[in-house]
């Protein structure tokens, strides 16, 4: 693969370490990148000095290259229970950062020119990402960690999702997190190779020859075993910050009525004051409540919305108080703002002067606002680190001599994974994560955890109007609060060890990991047949079993599988040709178990059109000419074998009876080897040199005669010669979930489907610029696979175009003929498409 990126303009680095200083020598150095001009401005200039500088800098555009190492300075690493230490980094750590990022972003979009930027973000995790101490690490470890590493982290991962959101789909957003013991210039290395190669790998470890990824570890806790009574005092004392209310509150009590705590709830609000009339109301309509208050006070010239704002708090913490006095929990409320270390270390004291030292914290203060990047306010940012990232540090430093047991964080999938419109909730969230890790490090004898908690369907902020309609928009399937008490709770009675735990389900999982959560064992398992076998290799076990092929079933459903919803001809789902070959192939890998390597005499002879919205079944037949035939090559020993394929419906009326049984729409001779075949391909079949100007590609809206949706627009530019003979394209790589959906192995694909699709795309492009007409899939001679893209991949495509047809099968329209080869970054063949006819569509 490529080690140098491709740099686009200038760049600006952010940092006073030697990470930065490296940075800046190698962009000087190397040709490509000196002819553009690189800055290197300090993190500790102040907000006024910032703006004038990035001014200067930026008067004529800004820089496409971004560089964040502020997590390398001298400074950066704190000790996390030490307030003044994180006091004096506040700007240099946060807010700069996020001021750079927020200009840098909303310029590029300005300029339309997202599409050649790069962000990276270099923390420093000491290679683990905060996670653990790698194996050779030293006892001082946890002085070497920075926990502002977790705001860069979760910044730009929330970054990245905006931009997806935004239609940015390919501009590179990273978190690398050098080895411990790489050397500057060996994480300048890493860095180089991280924006050649594009991934999907937002979060990398680089330094020396080594490269690491994150990755998702499904663990569940065995509850079996009876709960470990030394992890938890009887009737010990617990400070829960934003415990007033919401989820924090409803586990607190919950934790309190097993173990007989006595709670203290810290929070911002003053202390409720709601007479029993007033309570009484709320319980029956809030919602008339708030209406009648609203429209009170807006007729007194008030404002209506902070008004209700502050008396539903106050509601909802007299509530707490009162079902804990229902429940017999001893629970006092405490009106104190948590980022103010002397009125935290204050409250703490008093609360130990009557009920004894602290044993557990709960840190599940939050604020959060949903706006996009470049519109998030100042002083509502402010409002948002305060309350994650200050109240953390302010009760770390506050219970530093306490026998304290737990000490958890409350965050959220958003700072895990980055969520749009939550730049600072994001990075907030993660810095907390940060921060509860390097505590544990400091105090071993404490079980510290942070939840990244994926959103609560009946409680909390996810519930609020504004936050649950954004939730809804994506998608977003919300957590039972019986289910979410249910893991809070098997985690401080069985677990505890790790620092960082996800509660989320596996489409959000699938989404952000390429390859799906790693189950944690090394047990063999048959090969994965996405499309066949979804529920986990049942019809590989068979075949192994039987040594024979059979007759396979696969139920689709156009309401929920991608592939359907997002592929419309004439308005209606219908099967893409390539998700009906890469069936084909699974029934032949099924029967034998060998690699696929090519495809011959691949035919579409009906479409597969979905007539209603019910699930169906297509079955997946061997031809009966099929005699299996087997050849030994002659260059090697290995065997090689051809099986004809049916791809079969039932074709019924609307009503549901049968028109014809077992109806022929696809066909296919799959060639199976025992090895996977690596061929090069020549810059002469990929028209490199050509003179050919590339253009973006616009996919056409869902009322076009043929649509493709977001899952299927893989195919990013695409430029023609003057002659009309070819075409030239780039393609990335999705990841296959974004066309498995849920369910379906995500490991296991003959083919990447919607890459292939986009072949396809670029060559009824070149077809129409040809005709001037629309066409669809006939009939391919051979298909010839090579090595499985990686996601992220940007692929080129060269299709050309061989000569009309006055007839195509039975198109009295006739159609054309084409030939396509895919490679991928470093040249190999990913796929050669060979005697490809299309038909003009009428």
């Amino acid at each position: 693969m490529p080690t140098h990126p491709e740099w686009r303009g200038p760049a600006v680095v952010l940092g006073d370490n030697s990470i930065a200083d490296a940075i800046v020598h190698r962009w000087k150095r190397d040709p490509q990148s000196a002819a553009f001009p690189i800055e290197k401005i300090s993190s500790t200039l102040t907000a006024e000095q910032l703006e004038s500088k990035l001014s200067e800098f930026w008067r004529d555009g800004v820089s496409p290259h971004l560089f964040i190492t502020t997590a390398h300075d001298r400074d950066a690493v704190w000790s996390a229970d030490d307030s003044r230490a994180w006091h004096e980094r506040r700007q240099a750590a946060l807010y700069n950062p996020f001021r750079v990022c927020q200009r840098w972003m909303q310029g590029l979009i300005d300029a339309n020119a997202m599409r050649g930027g790069s962000l990276v973000n270099v923390v420093h995790g000491g290679g683990t990402f905060g996670f653990g101490a790698p194996d050779n690490a030293g006892s001082d470890h946890a002085d070497a960690l920075s926990a502002e590493s977790g705001g860069m982290a979760g910044l730009t991962k929330a970054m990245l999702i905006e931009a997806w959101m935004r239609g940015y789909r390919d501009t590179p957003m990273l978190v690398i997190d050098p080895l411990a013991t790489a050397t500057p210039d060996e994480v300048v290395d890493g860095v180089w190779r991280e924006l050649a190669v594009p991934s999907y790998d937002e979060e990398v470890v680089v330094g020396g020859k080594q490269r690491h990824a994150v990755s998702a570890r499904y663990r569940p806790l065995d509850n079996s075993i009876s709960p470990q009574p030394s992890k938890l005092t009887h009737g010990g004392n617990w400070v829960i910050v934003g415990g007033g209310r919401g989820i924090t509150a409803f586990v607190a009590m919950e934790l309190a009525s097993r173990y007989g705590l006595k709670l203290h709830l810290l929070g911002t609000a003053p202390v409720p004051e709601v007479d029993d009339q007033m309570r009484q109301i709320a319980l029956a309509d809030r919602g008339e409540l708030r209406r009648r208050v609203m429209a009170q006070v807006q007729a007194n010239g008030g404002n209506p919305v902070t008004t209700w704002q502050k008396l539903e708090k106050a509601i909802e913490i007299d509530q707490t108080l009162c079902a804990c006095r229902e429940r017999s929990i001893e629970a006092t409320y405490h009106s104190i703002d948590v980022s103010d270390t002397k009125a935290v270390k204050s409250c703490l004291q008093k609360i130990r002067d009557t009920d004894g030292p602290i044993r557990g914290v709960i840190q599940g203060a939050g604020a959060g606002q949903d706006a996009r990047f470049d519109r998030k306010r100042p002083d509502k940012v402010e409002k948002c680190f305060r309350a994650k990232v200050d109240g953390c540090v302010s009760l770390a430093e506050a219970t530093r001599h306490d026998p304290l047991e737990w000490f958890i964080g409350f965050g959220s999938i958003s700072g895990r994974f980055g969520a749009n419109g939550h730049t600072d909730y994001s990075a907030a969230n993660e810095m907390l994560a940060k921060l509860v890790g390097k505590l544990k490090q400091q105090r071993p004898q404490t079980r510290c955890v942070t939840f990244h908690w994926h959103a609560w369907g009946d409680i909390g902020m996810a519930t609020k109007p504004e936050a649950k309609l954004a939730l809804d928009m994506i998608g977003m399937e919300f957590m039972p609060a019986h289910e979410g008490l249910h893991h809070f709770l098997n985690e401080i009675e069985h677990g505890g060890e790790c620092t960082e735990v996800l509660i989320t389900d596996r489409r959000y999982v699938r989404k952000f990991f390429p390859e799906g959560e790693d189950v944690g064992d090394s047990t063999p398992r048959p090969r994965a047949l996405p499309m066949l076998d979804p529920e986990g290799n049942r019809i590989a076990k068979e075949c192994e079993s039987t040594g024979g092929k059979g007759t396979y079933a696969v139920t689709l459903n156009p309401t929920s599988d991608r592939f359907l919803m997002e592929h419309l001809v004439h308005g209606r789902p219908t099967l893409p040709f390539v998700m009906a070959i890469e069936m084909l192939g699974e029934a032949a890998r099924a029967s034998n178990g060998k690699q696929v390597v090519a495809f011959h005499s691949v035919r579409a002879h009906h479409p597969l059109k979905c007539i209603s919205d019910d699930a169906f079944a297509i079955e997946l037949v061997p031809s009966e000419n099929d005699d299996v035939r087997s050849r030994e090559t002659s260059a090697s020993s290995t065997v090689e074998s051809l099986q004809c394929w049916n791809l079969v419906n039932d074709l019924r009326r609307r009503d549901g009876r049968i028109v014809q049984a077992s109806r022929l729409h696809f066909s296919a001779t799959v060639e199976l080897s025992d090895l996977q075949r690596v061929v090069q391909v020549s810059d002469r079949e990929l028209a490199k040199g050509e003179p050919v100007e590339m253009q973006p590609v616009e996919y056409l809206q869902s009322d076009a005669l043929i649509y493709h949706g977001p899952s299927l627009q893989c195919l990013r530019e695409i430029g023609f010669d003057q002659s009309k003979r070819f075409a030239i394209g780039t393609i990335v790589t999705p990841s296959p979930s974004h066309l498995a959906g849920e369910d379906r192995p995500l490991r296991g694909w003959i083919i990447s489907p919607a890459t292939m699709d986009a072949v396809l795309y670029a060559a009824g492009a070149l077809a129409y610029r040809v005709e001037g007409r629309a066409s669809v899939p006939v009939s391919f001679e051979a298909i010839e696979l090579g090595r499985m893209p990686k996601p992220g991949e940007p692929l080129r495509v060269a299709v050309r175009w061989l000569g009309e047809q006055s007839e195509v099968g039975s198109n009295s329209l006739g159609g054309g003929l084409m030939t396509a080869v895919l490679a991928g970054q470093n040249g190999d063949l990913i796929l050669r498409v060979n005697g490809y006819q299309i038909g003009w569509l009428g």
